[in-house]
């Protein structure tokens, strides 16, 4: 019986042997020399404890999980430690297993398991700085991922004096912010106490900036400084976090000429037109007009290639460039190998395939609001979704934004209807509601039965709502169509397309029951958004009806300028605009988040309104302003 467990178990070894090394290279790229060093060290422990007595045995194993582990095998380390004879295995080496078996645990993420072994360990201290550095930020890990964020930050924090190399600081202090950081904002203030070390409380007391302030770019810098005066020799200031060197690093732009590039003539004149009336109007009502920025017009339709305006622009002095606007024109210019200046461009590439790190672009996509309305459904509990778009390049751009995000989240895309033009309509929207079937199901049954019958036709059951583009016109076509075919009871959420930008209550009852959402200067009910409209009514009334989204777009475009980077190093910061509260991302792309409404008697009411989250609004015009107080324009 002894020799057939002793034959067993060199059967198991040799299998197990066999198993670790069909597997045991490194599935992270790590320099070939230290990946090859743990190869090889891990044959020979394998190969020893094919051969060494069980005492032996035990001890070799819990070595080679420690390398399996360096090499992220979690699963392999397991297989090696449960074979473990832990009684076997001295108190040190009991050190050793727990630390491995604690790391194992957390890579397969068996967090509460994990943290449990670690615990476990007696005598880190007798270990040599290398293994009680390893202990400290597996512990510290282990912490961070059962929510223990306190704890993980303090082991950490801990290990700085016992780091020699700037790599490691610096990941460490990355891991510091990021425990931290988890901590809610309130209570991260509670924790700055004088039993704390003056290196622990310069820790809280720099998150607590970051997360306090973090929607006011400018009073956030003012409080950073203050801090870096009291915590002058800080480790987070020696080896800076990354969020904390984007903070630390941005600044306004200050341009002395910008140039703006529009088509000021020409099929697009309109627009162009209509955006250099929001730009003139945001330049006198800044604050300091008289020595505001001088602005120069370029009419980009006058040209062969934007090409030549833009370079025009530079040779007179341009500092900084507002445009293009048509994609066209902008992938013109963003295929430039160089752009010596910064500039936001009046429209948004779909393919973000440029290295300019001082471009950023900003425009009225469709993709916004797609994102917007699938994360409306969403919150209201829609997970089902059919879509009636148009057929063109904004339906094609919108569904596949729309079902990206959406099933993302874990909604479902049932069925797309596109539609053509006002002809057909009918016909497809009894398609996308599936009464089609059930007429064809009625007429097979007429004709095999060879009489009339009496029927119900029924729309499908398998969607929560619609999502829809259409225009004002298509939409008071479609929405009756649907309200027919026994789907008046489906939600349907729309894009601002189908809003004309004035209250129609006549002509827009068709649209009862759309749902859309649209930028503030048209929908919202805050004061400072009344105050403007009310002005506008009597100096640009135009600004008033659809048009009013290029006419924000240009008014938004140059009070942000200046704050570009800024706001990129501040992705969560909302910036209040006329076009939305504006967002940048590390693409230096600008985000619109809108104001929801829905049709009611005709007339949009507001639904959902984002809370204001900084001490004042951009969004605000008054009427003295708009006067000219500056000629530095032409």
């Amino acid at each position: 019986m002894n020799n057939f467990i002793n034959q067993s178990n060199k059967l198991l070894s040799f299998a197990l042997i066999v198993l670790l090394l069909q597997g045991c290279g490194p599935q992270t790229r790590q320099s070939s020399l230290s990946s090859a060093s743990n190869q090889q060290n891990l044959e020979y422990l394998l190969k020893q404890a094919q051969k060494a007595d069980p005492d032996r045995k035990s001890a070799l194993l819990v070595q080679a999980s420690g390398l399996l582990v360096l090499e992220r095998r979690f699963e392999k380390s397991q297989e090696l430690l449960i074979r473990v004879n832990q009684q076997l295995l001295t108190p040190d080496q009991m050190d050793d297993f727990h630390l491995y078996y604690g790391e194992t645990l957390l890579g397969l993420e068996a967090n509460e398991a994990s943290l449990n072994q670690l615990k476990t360990i007696v005598s880190p201290t007798a270990k040599p700085i290398h293994w009680q550095l390893r202990y400290a930020q597996s512990l510290s890990d282990s912490y961070l991922a059962n929510g223990n964020y306190f704890e993980a930050a303090k082991l950490r924090i801990e290990l700085d004096d016992l780091i020699d190399d700037a790599e490691v600081l610096r990941a460490n202090n990355e891991k510091i912010w990021q425990a931290l950081s988890e901590i809610e904002t309130d209570f991260l203030q509670q924790l700055i106490t004088d039993f704390n070390s003056q290196r622990m409380n310069g820790w809280l007391e720099i998150v607590y900036i970051n997360k306090r302030w973090g929607y006011h770019p400018q009073k956030l810098l003012s409080e950073i400084d203050t801090w870096k005066k009291r915590y002058p020799l800080h480790p987070s200031q020696v080896n800076q976090p990354a969020t904390l060197q984007k903070a630390v690093a941005a600044e306004e732009y200050k341009p002395q000429r910008i140039a703006v590039l529009l088509p000021l003539s020409g099929k697009n004149a309109s627009i162009g037109m209509m955006i250099q009336d929001g730009i003139i109007a945001a330049h006198y009502q800044s604050d300091s007009a008289n020595v505001a920025p001088k602005l120069s017009f370029y009419d980009t339709a006058r040209s062969l290639s934007a090409l030549t305006p833009y370079q025009q622009a530079i040779d007179d002095g341009a500092d900084f460039v507002l445009g293009p606007l048509t994609k066209e024109s902008l992938e013109t210019v963003l295929n430039q190998e160089s752009l010596p200046v910064p500039m936001l461009a009046l429209n948004r590439m779909e393919e973000q395939r440029y290295n300019h790190p001082q471009v950023f672009q900003f425009g009225l996509p469709v993709e916004d609001e797609a994102i917007q309305s699938a994360h409306r459904a969403f919150e209201k509990g829609y997970r089902k979704a059919i879509a009636f778009l148009p057929d063109n390049t904004v339906g094609k751009r919108a569904e596949e934004t729309f079902r990206e995000y959406f099933e993302q989240m874990g909604g479902e895309l049932v069925e797309v209807q596109k539609y053509k033009d006002a002809k057909s309509l009918k016909t497809e929207v009894q398609h996308l509601l599936g009464v089609d079937s059930s007429m064809r199901r009625k007429k097979s049954l007429q004709q095999l039965l060879g009489r009339n019958l009496e029927f119900e036709m029924r729309r499908r059951q398998d969607a929560d709502f619609i999502f829809m583009i259409a225009s004002p016109a298509m939409g008071r076509m479609i929405k009756p169509f649907i309200n027919f075919y026994y789907a008046h009871d489906l939600p349907v959420i729309a894009t601002s397309m189908v809003y004309s930008g004035k209250k129609k209550p006549q002509t827009d009852i068709d649209l009862n029951g759309i749902e859309f959402p649209d930028i503030p200067l048209l929908l919202s009910e805050l004061p400072d958004f009344e105050q403007t409209r009310t002005v506008l009514k009597e100096t640009q009334p135009q600004a008033l009806d659809a048009r009013g989204r290029f006419f924000a777009l240009g008014f938004d475009s140059y009070r942000i300028l200046n704050q570009l980077a800024i706001l990129k190093a501040f992705p969560e910061y909302r910036w209040n605009g006329l076009a939305g509260e504006l967002a940048v991302d590390e693409l230096g792309l600008v985000h619109r988040f809108l104001t929801w409404a829905q049709f009611n008697r005709g007339i949009p009411n507001v639904t959902k309104e984002r809370e204001i989250k900084q001490l004042e609004t951009q969004a605000n015009i008054e009427q003295d302003k708009l006067e000219p107080q500056s000629s530095n324009i032409n």
